[in-house]
This record gives structure tokens, sequence and C-alpha cells, in this order.
């Protein structure tokens, strides 16, 4: 197979940067649009000090499937135009939905069969955009039914669970330093900050946060997804890894019984894409991320995707 890659300028409300992988311009294709997480990473996933491909590579396993695939640069990043810090959760689901309609008016493109594949922040933003254009089925990885204000609740309280046994100077300075209750608290005083202010930014102990996207992020809750998942009536695929540090895997629990939405929990499986094998302490996360790029996302995960493309035909 001659998988091709091309980049292209989409036009948006500003101009998104964009990737198109694809193997035949000469027959209709379903595609995919892949959605990022949160933050300056490049379209491919990777950015300063960190380099994993992870987006790069869902485009080359999509391409084996015969699917044609569309990634690309958030909002105010890269090679995307706009304002990073001004853009709201709405902006990057109208930026996601400037890229389907893209994908629909490409001659090689089966307008009826386009998928989107969100990771992250991207598993939220591609829920929200299936309540606004028609798609055929959604792929979310490391994200599924979960807010933000959730999931940055779940990765402080794993942390108050394995400061106990972190040894040495280190963790003797982490268990004075850290209270759970207080970085909660300062978790909701940032989420309120974000609503009573009408400046593009909120600071928190000095550092700035940009105003809109929390806002917007704050006014949608776990459940909020889990029910509008609940609502779609095409396929879904949601897959959160047991070891992953940014994302709950027990909120699939919400959505796995609906017959349209298939779960999977893997073991060892982080939010990289990659499985470890040994020491999963959110506490090194930063080492441990540092070690797993090194390696290809995860075969099995690759292969779940794949099986579950195959029945959508």
């Amino acid at each position: 197979m001659d998988i091709k890659e091309k980049n292209i300028t989409i036009q948006g409300e500003y101009p998104i940067g964009t990737t198109i992988t694809y193997d035949d311009e000469k027959k209709k294709s379903p595609a995919v649009v892949i959605i990022m997480g949160t933050g300056k990473l490049d379209r491919d996933g990777n950015g300063f000090g960190f380099h994993s491909d992870i987006y790069k590579s869902l485009a080359q396993a999509f391409a084996e499937c015969g699917y044609i695939s569309a990634r690309y640069d958030k909002r105010g990043t890269h090679a995307s135009g706009g304002s990073f810090n001004s853009a709201g959760l709405s902006d990057l689901t109208n930026d996601a939905i400037s890229v389907i309609r893209y994908l629909k008016s490409l001659p090689y493109v089966d307008e009826n069969r386009i998928l989107i594949c969100g990771h992250s922040e991207g598993a939220m933003i591609a829920t929200l955009t299936s309540e606004k254009e028609d798609t055929a089925g959604l792929i979310l990885l490391g994200g599924a039914g979960m807010c933000l204000k959730d999931a940055l609740y779940y990765q402080n309280r794993l942390m108050a669970e394995e400061l106990p046994d972190m040894k040495g100077v280190a963790g003797a300075i982490m268990r004075r330093s850290f209270d759970l209750h207080k970085q909660l608290e300062m978790i909701d005083d940032t989420f309120r900050k974000s609503k009573e202010t009408a400046k593009e930014r909120v600071y928190v102990k000095g550092a700035a946060m940009p105003a809109k996207w929390l806002r917007e992020h704050g006014s949608y809750t776990s459940e909020d997804f889990a029910e509008i998942l609940k609502r779609y009536d095409k396929p879904v695929l949601a897959i959160t890894g047991k070891a992953d540090f940014q994302a709950d895997y027990r909120k699939l629990d919400a959505i796995r019984a609906e017959c349209h939405i298939s779960c999977f929990a893997p073991e060892g499986l982080t939010h990289i894409l990659r499985v470890n094998d040994g020491d999963n302490s959110i506490l090194n996360v930063n080492k441990l991320y540092r070690r797993l790029v090194k390696e290809p996302i995860n075969a099995e995960l690759i292969k779940m995707i794949k099986d579950w493309l195959d029945d959508l035909v």
C-alpha cells in the first residue's frame, strides 16, 4: 500500500493547517477526522521535548484500513490561525466541524462515512461535534464520558493516593506541600474565576489560563458527556486504559450498557497510547512518558480499532 500525505490549509473561521493521509484518490473512501488533546502539540502529536507521533501513527493505521484521514493543528498553534489563548471549547468544536465539512467536499471521500477520532480533550470535542454535524461514528481514546473538571480531580486524587508511598526526601517534601482538599478547592476556584471575568485570562497562583476555554469546559459535567453519547445513534468505540493518569476508565461505566457503544479498558494502557509494564506512578509521569514514547503505539489498541472498523463495513 502506497500511503501518501499532503499538507493543506482549510478555511474555517481561521486558517486550519491540516494533513490529509490517503491511499487512492481515484475511488471514494471513508474518512476519519483526528482531534488532538489539550495543549500546543502539533498535528502529529509532537512538541518541544516531547515526540510521540500519536496522531501521525493513528493516521497511518486508518490508511491501512482504507480510510482517508485529516489531522490538524489546533487554533492558534503551528500552521493554524487565530488565538490559542482566546479560543474556547466552542471554537475548537467549530474548527473540527470545518475539517469535517472540508472532507465531505472532496470527490474521493464518501461523505456518508466520515468518523471522528478524538484523543483526550479531543474526545470531549468529538462528543460535542457529534451533536452539531452528521457523522458515521466516533472513536474516543482516553477521555470518553469525562469532563475537564473531573479529569483534574482524578489526577489530583491519584497523586494523593500515591504520596504516602513516595520515599526519601522528595516524598517528605511532597507530603508537606500537597493538600488534596486545597488542590480541589483551587480547581473549583479556577473555574469560578473564569465564569466571573470578561478578560481573556484568569490567574491561578501567578499562572495564566484561558478564561473562555475554562468557562466553556466548566459548563459541562461528565454526566452531560455521557448523555450526549447515549443520544448519539451511530457506533461509538470508547477506550480508556487502566494505566491512564489523565482520564478515569471508570467513567466508561456510565455508557457501556448502550448497545451502540463498545467500551474497553485495557490493562497497562497509558494516556499516550503505549502500554506500561513496569512502575505506573503519576509521580514519575514525565520520566515514564519519556521512556514510553520511544515505543510505537500499542499494537493491541490498533488491532482493537481496526477490528471495530471492519465491523462497520
